[in-house]
């Protein structure tokens, strides 16, 4: 029996035009951090097919600087690490898919640090929020799965 699984893009899609997204690198942030949170849960799961209980991602972002120059480094990263791991899901892909469409890293919009760091984080703990109100106990490979 396969259970429908709620995609970020779609709580997404409901705040996307709300005042505080109305700059699209606030966007970016939002998204980047949330997509960041799904690939440090995604590797760090215990029943990870390719990996289990790995940190480094983790590591590597907890010393870079959350700034607008940062965030395209930031999702490479992820991208990388998503790759390697074979982290493979339809949670991580749609996120990936909400990153690619709405951050443009050319955007001249310049927004002061403290407001991309907050998005960032924003969008990080509401991926967290999302992920416990919203668990899915899927396939045992699927590295999204809920403990």
């Amino acid at each position: 029996m396969s259970e429908e699984i709620k995609l970020f893009s779609q709580e997404f899609e409901a705040k996307k035009d709300s005042d505080y997204f109305k700059r699209d690198i606030i966007k970016g942030a939002y998204l980047i951090g949330s997509y960041s949170k799904a690939i440090i849960d995604s590797s760090y799961n215990p029943n990870g097919r390719v990996v289990s209980k790995n940190e480094t991602f983790k590591k590597w972002l907890s010393n870079q600087q959350i700034i607008q120059s940062n965030l395209q480094r930031i999702f490479n990263k992820a991208n990388e690490f998503e790759r390697k791991f074979q982290l493979t899901s339809q949670r991580i892909s749609d996120l990936s898919t909400l990153v690619t469409t709405y951050f443009n890293e050319d955007s001249q919009q310049k927004v002061l640090q403290q407001e991309v760091s907050f998005a960032f984080i924003r969008g990080f703990n509401d991926y967290a929020k999302f992920k416990k109100e919203n668990p899915y106990q899927g396939d045992d490979y699927d590295n999204s799965k809920t403990e």
